[in-house]
Order: C-alpha cells, then sequence, then structure tokens
C-alpha cells in the first residue's frame, strides 16, 4: 500500500464518518428514526440498502472459497437461499407491512397471546438479537474485513479487528437507521466499482476471458452444475448436495420467511407496493449483478495462485485458506491507487453490513427486550442512550468471536444446519393457525441439540454425511419434537388469531378464524409470479457467467429465459393493484 492508496482509503471513511454524523440530527430525533427510519423509505433506498448489507466484506471471500473447492456450481450455496427471498417480494413483504411490526420479535404478541408468547419474545430478543447476531458479526463482516487487511496492510489480526470494529460502531451508534440506509447507498455503489475492477484486472492477468475458459475447461470449474453420477451412491455426490439446496435447504432456515435485516427494511417502507419493490430490488442487485464478478475473479485466483501459497497452519495442521486468494490478488495484479480503490470497496461493504447487523441486534435488545421487559416507560431519550451502548455491546462480542474464527465458508455452512430446524415452525406461524409459542421454543430448543447429535446417529447407522440426508434429519428429527408439543399444547386463543388474520390477511390453512372474517386474500395470482420470477432470478444469475466463460449459446438461452421470466413478472405486477 502506498501514500496514494491510504490517501484514497482514509477519503473514504472520512465521507462514511461524515455522513453518519450529519444524519446524527435526523436518525436520533426518535425510535421510529432510530430503528424503521419513520416508515417513509422508498423501494430504491431499501431494496439497496438490504443489497448493501448483504454484499458484505465477507462474500467476496465466502465465494472465492466455493468456487476454488468446488467449482461455479459451488456458488448455489448462495443462489438457492433466492427461492426464499423471491417467496418474501410476492407473499412476505405484504404480510410483514401489514402486521405493522417494529421488529421481527414483536410479531410474537402479535402473532400469539398469553405468558408463553411474552417468553418467547423476551428469549428470541437474547437469542437473535445477542447471541446469534454477535456471532454473525464475528464470524462474516469482521472476519473477512480482518483477512482484507492482513493481506493488504501487513496489521495483525488483532490491530485489523479492533480498527474496523470501532469504526463500524461509531457511526452506527451515532446515526440509527437513516444514517446506515443513506450511507448503503453510497457504500454499495463504491464496493461495486471496486469488484468490477478487480474482476478486470484478474482476467487480463490470465489472458482473457478465452484464456481463462482454456485453462479451467478440464478442471471441472467452470461447471454451473455438478455431473450427475452415474454409478455409485448419489445422495453424498455433488448432485445429492445441490439437490438438498433446491429441494430444502431454501424453506429450512431461519430467514425462510425474510427475516431480520430484511424484515427491518420492509417495514420501514412507504406501503406494501415499495416494500415489494424493495425486496425485488434486492433479489436482482444481490444475485444477478454481483455474482459475476466475484465468480470471474474467483476462477482467474484459481489460475494465479496454486493451494501453496494460500496454505497456513492452525491448531498444528496445514490448512488452505482459500478466502485468502481474493484479497491477495488485490496486491498481485493491482497498480498503486487502484489498490486504495479496493481496499476503501471492502471498507464499504463492511461498514454497510457490521452497521446494519448492530442497528439491527440493537432494535431486538431495546424494543423487545429491555423496553418490554424492564424500562417501559422511560422516555425516547433513555431508550436512544440505551440504544448507543447495546452497538457497542453487540460490537465487543462480534470481536471476541472474530479472534477465534478462521473459515467463513465453514461458519455460513454452520449456520444454514443449525437454523434448518426452526425455518419450517418460521414458515408455517404464517400458512396454519394451530402454531402456537411452544411451537417456536421447541424448534428452538431442539435445533442445536438435533445438530451435535446427527453426526453420531450417522455413523452409528452407517449413513453418508451428506447435505440432502443432513437436511432431512435436521428437518425431521426437529420436526419430532416440535409438531408434538404443538399438538399437545392449547392452541392461540381465537380472539388473538382473529385480530391477527384480519390486520394481516395470511394465507393458508386458516378457515377457523378465516370464516368470521369479512374477506379473504387471493393468493395464486402471487404465488405462480413466485415461481416465474424464482426461475428469472436464477437465470439472469448464471446465464452472463455462462456468456462470459461457458457454452456461450446456453449462456444465451439461460438468459432469453430469464428475460422472458421477467416480462411476466412485469406485467404480472401490474395487475396485483394498489397497496392496502
Amino acid at each position: 500500500m502506498t501514500l496514494l492508496d491510504w490517501a484514497i482509503v482514509a477519503a473514504f471513511l472520512l465521507i462514511s464518518v461524515w455522513l453518519g454524523l450529519a444524519l446524527r440530527r435526523i436518525g436520533s430525533a426518535s425510535l421510529e428514526a432510530y430503528f424503521v427510519s419513520n416508515r417513509a423509505l422508498g423501494w430504491w433506498l431499501a431494496g439497496t440498502s438490504m443489497a448493501a448489507t448483504a454484499f458484505s466484506s465477507d462474500t467476496p471471500l465466502l465465494v472465492t472459497g466455493m468456487v476454488r473447492r468446488r467449482g461455479v456450481w459451488g456458488v448455489w450455496e448462495v443462489w438457492a437461499l433466492g427461492i426464499s427471498t423471491m417467496l418474501a417480494v410476492f407473499v412476505f413483504a405484504r404480510l410483514w407491512k401489514r402486521a405493522g411490526v417494529t421488529t421481527e420479535v414483536e410479531l410474537v404478541e402479535r402473532r400469539y397471546s398469553g405468558p408463553a408468547a411474552a417468553f418467547l419474545r423476551g428469549f428470541k430478543a437474547v437469542y437473535w438479537g445477542l447471541l446469534y447476531n454477535a456471532y454473525i458479526i464475528g464470524v462474516w463482516p469482521v472476519t473477512g474485513m480482518s483477512k482484507v487487511l492482513q493481506e493488504t496492510t501487513g496489521f495483525s489480526r488483532l490491530e485489523a479487528t479492533l480498527g474496523c470494529v470501532a469504526l463500524g460502531t461509531l457511526y452506527t451508534s451515532l446515526s440509527g437507521l437513516w444514517g446506515v440506509i443513506l450511507t448503503d447507498a453510497f457504500q454499495f455503489v463504491w464496493a461495486m466499482v471496486g469488484a468490477v475492477i478487480l474482476a478486470v484486472a484478474a482476467v487480463q492477468a490470465v489472458g482473457g476471458l478465452d484464456a481463462l475458459a482454456a485453462g479451467l475447461r478440464d478442471t471441472g470449474r467452470l461447471d454451473v452444475i455438478p455431473p450427475v453420477p452415474v454409478e455409485g451412491p448419489w445422495l453424498d455426490s455433488p448432485f445429492g448436495w445441490l439437490l438438498g439446496l433446491l429441494l430444502i435447504q431454501w424453506w429450512a432456515w431461519k430467514n425462510t420467511d425474510g427475516g431480520g435485516v430484511i424484515v427491518q427494511r420492509l417495514v420501514s417502507c412507504k406501503n406494501e407496493r415499495h416494500a415489494m419493490g424493495s425486496v425485488l430490488w434486492f433479489n436482482v442487485a444481490h444475485y444477478c449483478v454481483r455474482s459475476w464478478p466475484w465468480v470471474l475473479t474467483a476462477l482467474a485466483s484459481a489460475m494465479l495462485l496454486p493451494d501453496a501459497v494460500l496454505t497456513e497452519t492452525v491448531n498444528g495442521a496445514a490448512f488452505v485458506d482459500h478466502e485468502r486468494a481474493y484479497p491477495r490478488l488485490i496486491m498481485t495484479v493491482l497498480p498503486a491507487g487502484l489498490r486504495g480503490v479496493l481496499v476503501a470497496s471492502f471498507f464499504a461493504a463492511f461498514l454497510s453490513t457490521i452497521s446494519t447487523q448492530l442497528n439491527w441486534g440493537a432494535s431486538y435488545l431495546l424494543h423487545d427486550g429491555y423496553r418490554r421487559f424492564v424500562r417501559p416507560r422511560a422516555s425516547e431519550q433513555h431508550y436512544l442512550r440505551v440504544a448507543a451502548a447495546l452497538t457497542w455491546v453487540l460490537a465487543l462480542g462480534g470481536t471476541g468471536v472474530a479472534l477465534t474464527t478462521h473459515s467463513i465458508g465453514a461458519s455460513f455452512t454452520w449456520i444454514l444446519n443449525l437454523t434448518a430446524g426452526i425455518g419450517p415452525v418460521y414458515l408455517l406461524r404464517w400458512w396454519w393457525w394451530r402454531i402456537n409459542p411452544w411451537s417456536e421454543i421447541a424448534a428452538m430448543g431442539a435445533s442445536l441439540p438435533v445438530l451435535l447429535a446427527r453426526p453420531h446417529v450417522f455413523a452409528a447407522l452407517g449413513w453418508p454425511m451428506a447435505q440432502l440426508p443432513g437436511l432431512l434429519f435436521m428437518v425431521g428429527a426437529t420436526a419430532l419434537i416440535w409438531l408434538p408439543v404443538t399438538l399437545l399444547t392449547a392452541p392461540v386463543d381465537r380472539k388473538t388469531l382473529s385480530r391477527f388474520y384480519a390486520v394481516v390477511h395470511p394465507p393458508g390453512w386458516w378457515r377457523p378464524v378465516a370464516d368470521q372474517a369479512v374477506t379473504r386474500d387471493a393468493w395464486g395470482g402471487p404465488m405462480a409470479l413466485w415461481g416465474v420470477g424464482t426461475v428469472a432470478l436464477l437465470a439472469t444469475t448464471v446465464g452472463p457467467i455462462q456468456l462470459l466463460v461457458g457454452p456461450r449459446g446456453v449462456g444465451a438461452a439461460v438468459c432469453a429465459l430469464g428475460a422472458a421470466g421477467w416480462l411476466v413478472v412485469w406485467r404480472g405486477w401490474r395487475r396485483l393493484g394498489p397497496p392496502r
């Protein structure tokens, strides 16, 4: 890093901090401003903020590790989740907006009733807002940014971790969600520019797209779909792994109904139409726009950086840290000046994510924990001071986790598996009136023990420890606990269910309650648009990559399929009508 590089990084950081400070008065005017931006966001700003949050400092490293270890098809671990995020566009965006909540956790006492609902709300505030969120902050954005700084600046792990966390926490605690969202827009653009610059430079370093395709053609890394096994067991094959993602993973995870950060943006929108548009734009930006530069860079790194140069010793054993290939390319293929742009782009990705995670976690701890159970009648200024303090508590927890984490990819897979047993209950609470607070309590309580028991059960039965059977086990074993608990405990009282249905109008099995309602929404059209939109989304995600390095005829056909799908979605979107 030269003086010019450091000047560029410093300029970016000064602009980000200045934006945070400039928005301090707006963001700190009230809790509505601090946590949900006065519910005044337009679709493009909310959607860009979602995309910026998902565009973290760890995500390019995560994708690089997936591609280097498996090939392009390895990124389906991320892409497959687009099935559920598209469902959020046409179904859950409307439901969350109608619910009128400030946080996802607040839904508990809108959907359920009694002491069990109150306990569940407080438990989820701590579980998701503090424990889960501190873990996420540490293993993803902080670990990612730390690796980048270690590779590009020579900082130690401790110096890199403490420096980036302190910066991100500073302006988050000052400006609230308004500051987070407005700086997200600026940071997303900078981060995308940096990703494209590195992709172009990396491809040029290997001799261009044709040379890249020729050099990797016989390695299997260019395959978008893993090979189907002709002989032998297919459950533990790469294709079985893909089936597990496409058939189960997308609905069996924590955010199957939108979840956390996305919900915070949805409820901050002006109306249902803007809420739906925000998630639609997020999907396009998150999957279609961002994927190709990261995949190209990862493929080029496989030719430029052999495994040997990425090998390090962890706990006495050799470990190939494929995730370091991405930041190492910054120092390998870019000249002075552009290196500073790339490091600043990583700061952009990092700040957009950690600021959101801190604000979101603080909203749970304050709104659903402290305000609900500890100090329900304090002043707004008191709550704002507590919220600012809670962001530092979360940052401290994330720092501790980051200092003990080595693999972003392993943490990503672990989280997906841990929450696989919880997702079905979160989905069904909208679709089945019989779900009650004990359903969620049982699923959350069973998930970790089931995950820890899984390898022992598989070893005893001689089953392969593979994605598809592993997910089936998580979903099935957890359901064997929460489903009987649901049926053996009392249903939610009819008055609460009727009030919830009258406001939200959810789809699914609500006949005992819906028969008493005045109107019922038709969900056939939105569900059909979800199916077509999902095909369009995935086609326009993998199609451009095929056009660049795969069979170009196949890429053109896939892109055409995507374009046709988007045309159908657009026509259907216009018929959905005005917001409720």
